[in-house]
Formats: C-alpha cells, sequence, structure tokens
C-alpha cells in the first residue's frame, strides 16, 4: 500500500494519528526538527536517543536499553538512515517486535534515493517514508510517500493551511536551534494538507527521472571530492549518498573560509536533545560539530566542485576531526 502526500511529514503526521501509542516515539537524536514538530502536531509524545558513532544512526544498544528500561516500554520508534547510509536493522526491529508487538516502527529513509521497490519494506517494519521536496536525494520541489504495510492503518488527514504559519513555525525551529534555547511549540496551520500537485502515476515518473539525473551528477561530483581531499577527512562511502561529508577539527574556519570564497557548504545536523524534549545526544553533538556537508546534486556543477575541493585541500591548518569516523 502507498500514502502519498505533499510532504513527507503530512505521511508522517497522517501516520501517527492512525495509530494511537499513549507511550513516547523514540527519535535519534540528530534527526530533522520537522519530525519532532511533527509529532506535536500528531499530539504525541517522544523522546531522543544518542547516535552510535559506527553508524551515525540511532545507536541500537542504547536504544535497547530505554526500551526495557522500565515495564513500560516506548510507543514506537522513527529510524532514520543519517546521510542516507543504510545499514542492516532487522535483527533490531525484530527485537522490538518480540519485546512489543504493537510498537509502531517507521523507517525514515527521506534522505536516501527514492525507492518504489516492495523489498525496501522490511519485515516488521509498519512503513519506509521517503520525500522529494527541497534539498532530498531526487528534489523534485514537493511529495513525500510511505511503503505500507497492508494491515497498516492510515487515513488521509484534510486540515487548513496557511503559508504565513510554516514560516513562523520555521523561524522558530531554527531560532532555537542559533540560540541554542528550549523550542515552544505553538500549533497552528504549518502543516501542508493540501491535495498533492500530480496524481500518482505521474509523481512517480517525475522522481524516477529526477533520480536518475541526481544520481548521475552525484556520481561524477563525488569522485572530484573524493579524489581530491585528504582520504582522513572523509568520512566512509556509505555517508556520501545525500551529500559529500566530510569532518574537520575547526569546522567554523572552514566554513567561513568557504562562503568568503563565494562558495558555499552546510553543517546538517545538531543533536536536539535538550532543545526540542527529553533526551541523550552527546554522540550527535560531537558530529554537528565538526561535520561539514558539500553539496553534489543538480544545484552544483563540476567547476565550482573542483574550486571547493581545491581550496578545502588547501586550506592552511585543515586537519580531521578527534571523532575517529
Amino acid at each position: 500500500m502507498i500514502a502519498y502526500e505533499r510532504r513527507a511529514c503530512t505521511v508522517l503526521h497522517n501516520l501517527l494519528a492512525c495509530h494511537l501509542p499513549t507511550k513516547p516515539i523514540l527519535l535519534p537524536a540528530n534527526v530533522c526538527p520537522i519530525v519532532p514538530i511533527t509529532l506535536h502536531k500528531a499530539r504525541r509524545s517522544f523522546e531522543f536517543v544518542d547516535i552510535s558513532r559506527a553508524t551515525l544512526c540511532i545507536d541500537h544498544e542504547k536504544l535497547l536499553a530505554r526500551w526495557t528500561a522500565s515495564a513500560e516500554p516506548p510507543g514506537g520508534l522513527i529510524y532514520v538512515r543519517t546521510y542516507g547510509a543504510i545499514f542492516e536493522t532487522g535483527g533490531l526491529f525484530d527485537e522490538i517486535k518480540r519485546l512489543t508487538p504493537g510498537a509502531l516502527i517507521i523507517d525514515d529513509r527521506c534522505a536516501c534515493a527514492p525507492s518504489f521497490a516492495a523489498d525496501a519494506l522490511l519485515e516488521h517494519v509498519d512503513a519506509v517514508m521517503y520525500s522529494t521536496g527541497y534539498a532530498k536525494h531526487a528534489d523534485i520541489g514537493f511529495g513525500g510517500y510511505a511503503l505500507l504495510k497492508d494491515e497498516s492503518l492510515y487515513r488521509r488527514i484534510r486540515l487548513p493551511f496557511n503559508v504565513r504559519d510554516l514560516e513562523f513555525q520555521t523561524a522558530q525551529h531554527k531560532k532555537a536551534l542559533s540560540s541554542r534555547r528550549e523550542f515552544n511549540y505553538i500549533d497552528n496551520a504549518w502543516l501542508d494538507f493540501l491535495e498533492p500537485e500530480a496524481d500518482w502515476a505521474a509523481y512517480r515518473k517525475m522522481v524516477e527521472e529526477k533520480a536518475t539525473q541526481v544520481s548521475l551528477a552525484k556520481q561524477t561530483i563525488n569522485r572530484i571530492y573524493s579524489s581530491r581531499l585528504p582520504q582522513e577527512i572523509q568520512l566512509s562511502s556509505e555517508f556520501q549518498e545525500w551529500r559529500f561529508n566530510i569532518h574537520v577539527a575547526d569546522k567554523p574556519a572552514l566554513l567561513t573560509a568557504i562562503g568568503e570564497a563565494g562558495l558555499f557548504a552546510s553543517g546538517h545536523y545538531d543533536s536536539l536533545d535538550g532543545l526540542f524534549g527529553t533526551g541523550t545526544g552527546e554522540n550527535a553533538r560531537a558530529l554537528h560539530r565538526h561535520v561539514v556537508n558539500l553539496f553534489n546534486d543538480l544545484h552544483f556543477d563540476v567547476d565550482r566542485a573542483t574550486l571547493l575541493a581545491n581550496l578545502i585541500r588547501n586550506t592552511t591548518g585543515l586537519a580531521p576531526s578527534p571523532l575517529g569516523l
């Protein structure tokens, strides 16, 4: 079964609204802020769990320790594939369903290349989600979908949407991150529940065509980065799907040098524990302090990628981060 909406977070909201876990949903500490904000919208509680330094995804041992910490286990899990990296998770999901058969497990692959293959939906997973919105792998400007188990509950919800409310919500969460102050959710009509711009068949065709174009661009640009940048600052190849990621000792200085050269890079994702909710996030904070994301999609090109790689390689004092990634 397919759930398709204008935004992936609308799909997530509708899934959560149809399942009624009174217990918290567990999230990785480095999740995109739109995910906990969507849980607020759906009136679901949540907690953050720190990430593993090996997979950069939610730490399996810490997750299971939280799951078995009391007689009242959590109500579900949103497992995010950090930077689009796919690691084996079948054993973890099996164990969660063994401990709590009714737990809701959502496999968030919004940073991955979109797939329509049925085998992307792993056993014991209730939904696997993809996004094709801004800055995603296949960015067509809108859209998100989920592959659902046939028995999964899903209902399309239609609530008011106001673009000014979305702008307000975006400004609020960015302010919380920049100021390192607790985010205070104020509900309004920020989530887009309108009908998608294209029917499912047309949407799928657009996504497949864009994904092919983007994959070719990523391969070309990634070869430039991987061949020109010091190996010791590169994350391993499985983390180079969404952007090309490096880890450096002095991230602010490098980003400043990149900006002064008229180029650009970014630094997603910060830890949300203590700002958007309770939980742990030491490793997520350490990752954010050192990782720089280099663009490798259709919004960039070979010439700029070459200039950027050369600038980074020649930056005085460039050193890998102490994370041991």
